[in-house]
């Protein structure tokens, strides 16, 4: 059914129509202010809409370290380009976190820590979004902005909020296993924000108590958990760590399993038990037969001993009768200037103060080196060298032309094959130092040379034990020998001359006095009578074959 206007109401409209047209007409020729014109303000103040700021009212998520951006708008979608002042700020107006004038961004009243980092979107001001970007986000950074705007007479404000959030590093778990047999596990993980929950779970999702647990955060903000748990129920085979961020939503977990052999089955008494009468078992049982093997040991291994020890001799000179001995002497030309040579050319020594020495391309200038005179393209040789109970040497063959300039490792591909003491441990310098297990300290070392077949082998001359070979290698060019010492003290590394006894070979050998030196960061080891490091000889490296 149709349904008539009321002639009432439209007569009514019609008048307020007719009395309202000078008023626009007027408004529509007036040049002159508001105030001149009060008929011209009243009828803009009710024809203009409001200009409100609306902002997210859910807070806005961010991780530490990406980059965020903060809207806000204006109701009417109306043109930001041209507003007097955009202002971002939090607790206070000035200084802002942003502030846009005339167009441009006013460094100089922005807050110190959004230097750099805070700047203005302005692809949305046609549109009326005022948004702000902040690069980097810091923990520092979370808590609520507000937007304000400035034009003419009116300004409006809104509030949104960033919440800040991180995800912090995997689990790592750390065992360790109790006298009693208990396993303690401890799970630690750094980097979270806000402060994460630790839970440690059983595969059927039961929780299991802390024994111990912290959260501490740097200076970032950031938190740092740890938290243990002892494993004392033996039918669990697996826990796992999980660490929570619920903020995010977001969770890192990681699992271990529990070896058999660790986990206890017996009670603590029960074991101790049981291994006592273990014990007495085996002591009564084998105190009798060990007594009685001891005695048939002790006489055999005496007579075995010294057979072997004659057999290890009389091979070893063979071994010299098919070699030539070579009279060695040392190449002052090829000394480091730390090392004193002696008068006869057959003992060095490493002294504290450099010697004035004219530098020359053959000479070491960074490790305390020296070589011999003699030179080998082909041939057998060998010489001896009396170490004595000197400490930190190493002796051996290098090629004549190896990197005498700098500190080029020591090692066959460098040209060098060589064994040393290095404080109470003897090894061959190969590229990952092999260690060596000897019997007992050698005090005259045998150097033997087989140029054609590649071999270098060392020989303790005392008891005729092989210290030491050298995979074979194919030689080329001249080689020499090679002397170095690690640290400074008055007993002399000594070539002994050729086709002389061991007791004819004069070496200062129990001298206990020492330089005084100045440690190379830390003294000496204890019990140490030999020698100090020098302070100006680096160490030589020391990593070790696995």
């Amino acid at each position: 059914m149709a349904v008539s206007p009321n002639p009432f109401l439209l007569a009514c409209l019609l008048t307020l129509l007719v009395l309202q047209l000078p008023t626009l007409d007027s408004e529509a020729c007036s040049v002159g202010p508001p105030y001149a014109n009060p008929s011209s303000h009243l009828t803009l103040s009710i024809l203009a809409a409001p200009l409100d700021a609306i902002a997210p009212q859910e807070p806005v998520l961010a991780l530490v370290g990406s980059d965020v951006e903060l809207t806000c708008r204006f109701s009417t979608n109306a043109s930001a380009e041209h507003m007097e002042e955009l202002r971002w700020f939090r607790q206070t107006r000035s200084p802002a976190v942003l502030l846009y004038r005339a167009g441009q961004e006013q460094k100089g009243q922005q807050m110190t820590e959004y230097r750099g980092r805070a700047s203005l979107v302005t692809d949305g001001l046609p549109g009326g979004h005022v948004t702000l970007r902040i690069r980097g986000v810091r923990i520092s950074d979370q808590g609520e902005y507000r937007c304000s705007f400035k034009d003419n007479d009116n300004s409006e404000e809104a509030a949104t909020h960033l919440k800040v959030a991180a995800l912090g590093s995997d689990p790592h778990i750390s065992m360790e296993v109790k006298e009693n047999g208990q396993i303690q596990l401890e799970c630690t993980s750094s980097g979270w924000f806000p402060e994460p929950e630790v839970q440690w779970r059983t595969p059927s999702g039961d929780r299991l108590p802390f024994t111990a647990e912290s959260k501490n955060h740097d200076e970032e903000g950031l938190f740092t958990v740890a938290a243990s748990v002892i494993i004392t129920d033996s039918s669990i085979k697996n826990v796992s760590c999980c660490i929570q961020n619920l903020l995010l939503g977001q969770e890192k977990e990681l699992e271990i399993s529990i070896p058999a052999p660790f986990t206890p089955r017996l009670t603590p008494w029960i074991v101790a038990v049981a291994i006592i009468i273990l014990a007495l078992a085996f002591l009564t049982i084998g105190s009798v037969f060990f007594t009685w093997r001891l005695y048939k040991e002790r006489s055999r291994g005496q007579r075995s001993e010294f057979g072997s020890k004659e057999r290890l001799l009389e091979e070893l000179r063979c071994k010299k009768t098919a070699l030539h001995e070579v009279d060695v002497t040392l190449d002052p030309d090829t000394a480091h200037p730390h090392l004193f040579l002696y008068e006869d050319s057959k003992s060095v020594r490493l002294e504290d103060s450099r010697q004035i020495v004219p530098d020359r391309p053959e000479r070491f200038d960074s490790w305390p080196c020296v070589l011999g005179r003699e030179t080998f393209t082909s041939g057998r040789h060998y010489w001896e060298v009396e170490v004595g109970d000197r400490t930190d040497w190493a002796i051996g063959v290098c090629r004549e032309n190896v990197v005498k300039k700098g500190f080029d490792p020591m090692t066959p591909d460098n040209g060098f094959w060589a064994v040393e003491l290095y404080g109470n441990g003897y090894w061959a310098l190969t590229p990952l130092r092999t260690p060596l297990r000897l019997a007992g300290p050698p005090r005259r070392v045998g150097v033997f040379l087989d140029y054609e077949s590649g071999d270098i082998s060392f020989y303790n001359m005392s008891d005729g034990t092989l210290i030491y070979t050298f995979p074979s290698t194919s030689f080329s060019g001249p080689l020499r020998p090679f002397f170095c010492l690690w640290s400074c003290g008055k007993k002399p590394l000594t070539i002994c001359p050729a086709a002389n006894a061991p007791e004819k070979v004069t070496v200062i050998a129990n001298v206990q006095d020492t330089i005084p030196l100045s440690p190379l960061g830390e003294g000496s080891a204890s019990g140490e009578t030999d020698t100090l490091h020098s302070k100006l000889i680096p160490f030589p490296p020391r990593q070790v074959a696995p």
